[in-house]
């Protein structure tokens, strides 16, 4: 066995993360996030349900919990992938308004200037309102 050398790690160094690394990390982190919201609402809708007097979905024995978590887990899943709730979505826009993650080419310039418009409408109707006669 060879002794370990630490210089053989300097080939492996990471490279710069290009705009498109970035975003996937980013819709990585916000897709994530939301299946955690979703799994956590779902177990707390779940173990506050009553099916009858077995104190709950699964029943009340042995391996009651791992039925209820795998439940919970799988129905996140489905809901991320079939029903999105938006949270992901959310999340991803307001890292591109606040420049956090570069801005998606396609989407987002559309995108921003929505926001922008929209903040400038909210601005005027703080100062009395807008003129949609002219």
């Amino acid at each position: 066995m060879d002794a370990f050398d630490p210089t053989r790690f300097e080939t492996m160094r990471t490279r710069p993360l290009t705009a498109a690394d970035e975003r996937k990390n980013a819709q990585k982190a916000a897709d994530d996030f939301e299946q955690m919201f979703v799994r956590t609402l779902v177990g707390s809708l779940r173990a506050t349900s009553k099916l009858g007097d077995e104190g709950g979905m699964f029943g009340s024995g042995p391996g009651t919990d791992t039925y209820g978590d795998w439940f919970d887990q799988n129905l996140a899943e489905q809901i991320g992938k079939d029903g999105k709730i938006g949270i992901a979505e959310s999340i991803m826009r307001d890292w591109e308004r606040h420049e956090q993650i570069p801005i998606d080419q396609q989407a987002g310039t559309a995108r921003l200037a929505a926001d922008r418009a929209f903040r400038a409408a909210t601005n005027a109707l703080g100062k009395g309102g807008v003129d949609v006669v002219r």
